[in-house]
């Protein structure tokens, strides 16, 4: 389902033909994949998840090698959470470590305790616009909720 001309930079690098070919250099290794990468590489997936989706099922399924197809960034709890596993980052299509996604980068522990302590940056809007945004946002809690992933 599109909902708005836009996408996930990361997940829209991703490269059909690599990830075929480490799946044929990686035979047991299973694909996993976020929702927002482009259908050609959600076609190869064994599985496809949220971020927290992902990890909980590398981490349960009995495979021992997977390729992920998501930010670079989730690889390191993957491994920490599933030492005895690999995980194998899906290349782009393109000579770049573009799988890193700059802008997630910018977030950071102390801006979010910076925020959290003073209320800033503060974000003005129209109040229809805000609760239009709320509405999604509370869907996704309930799909998580009603999947046990959230509280």
């Amino acid at each position: 389902m599109l909902l708005w001309n836009g996408a996930c930079m990361v997940h829209e690098i991703f490269s059909q033909q690599k990830i075929a070919r480490l799946k044929t250099s990686h035979p047991n290794a299973k694909v996993i994949a976020h929702p927002e990468c482009e259908e050609s590489v959600l076609q190869y997936a064994d599985f496809i998840g949220s971020t927290t989706q992902l990890l909980k099922f590398a981490v349960n399924d009995t495979a021992n090698e997977f390729i992920v197809a998501t930010e670079t960034g989730i690889l390191h709890q993957m491994q920490k959470d599933a030492p005895q596993k690999t995980f194998i980052p899906a290349p782009p299509d393109n000579l770049c470590a573009c799988n890193d996604c700059p802008h997630m980068k910018l977030n950071t522990l102390e801006k979010v305790y910076l925020c959290m302590k003073y209320g800033e940056p503060e974000i003005l809007m129209n109040e229809s616009i805000r609760v239009a945004a709320l509405k999604p946002i509370q869907k996704m809690l309930a799909i998580s909720k009603a999947a046990g992933l959230g509280g």
